[in-house]
């Protein structure tokens, strides 16, 4: 994966009403968590970061930062750490950047992309994901934009797994044993008028079960009601 250059000035000012004047001028706050306990408060262009994240890669991206201070500029290679969204407009509202080295292992979550159509599907199957991003350790020296995954083998009712794929000089952390994609058979309309009359008998047992309940509670009462006195 090759990293993609993003310009960011450092921002002396903090609070909400310094926030506020960014974002009106274009920019995105962000934090730059570099080597050790230091963090940088820098400043990116909005439309600088929103071109990075429309790439292949995404928000997965390796990003060198050329930082602008005082003293001049500085370059840290580094991964998107976090992304904060506004919750009513879903705008991009904060940034954070972690540093990494380019020969030093990181863990890296990587977008899927499924490659081939599955033998099952051409039998009528339909073709079902499970997983859309993968845990993978690996040097950013070797870190790839996406991971590929060939379905065109998986047949109809089967499915292709964790252990079934690798990562050229990577170890993928998940569970070998957890579901990529599977290609299932379609379900049939006679299948959903089953289930659904399923559910219908299950509930009209537990209303009968009821009033039969009910009615033998009032019994028991009548009863009581009209025993004479002794």
């Amino acid at each position: 994966m090759k990293s993609i250059p993003l310009k960011a000035e450092v921002r002396e000012r903090t609070g909400s009403n310094e926030v506020r004047r960014l974002r009106k001028e274009g920019f995105i706050p962000a934090v730059f968590y570099g080597p050790g306990d230091v963090h940088i408060l820098l400043k990116i262009f909005k439309k600088d970061f929103s071109k990075i994240i429309h790439t292949r890669a995404g928000e997965h991206a390796m990003v060198e930062l050329h930082i602008q201070n005082e003293t001049g500029e500085e370059k840290y290679l580094s991964v998107i750490k976090e992304i904060q969204h506004d919750p009513v407009s879903d705008l991009i509202i904060h940034a954070d950047f972690e540093h990494i080295q380019m020969d030093k292992p990181f863990l890296f979550r990587l977008p899927i992309e499924f490659v081939g159509t599955p033998v099952g599907v051409t039998e009528g199957g339909v073709f079902a994901p499970h997983l859309y991003e993968i845990d993978v350790i690996c040097a950013p020296k070797d870190v790839p934009d996406i991971v590929e995954v060939d379905v065109s083998e998986i047949a109809l009712g089967d499915s292709i797994h964790i252990k079934d794929i690798s990562i050229p000089n990577g170890e993928i952390k998940n569970d070998p044993e957890e579901t990529i994609a599977t290609v299932v058979k379609p379900r049939g309309i006679e299948e959903v008028v089953e289930e659904a009359e399923e559910e219908l008998e299950l509930v009209e047992g537990e209303e009968v079960a009821e009033v039969e309940e009910g009615e033998e509670e009032k019994t028991e009462t009548e009863g009581e009601e009209t025993k004479p006195e002794q």
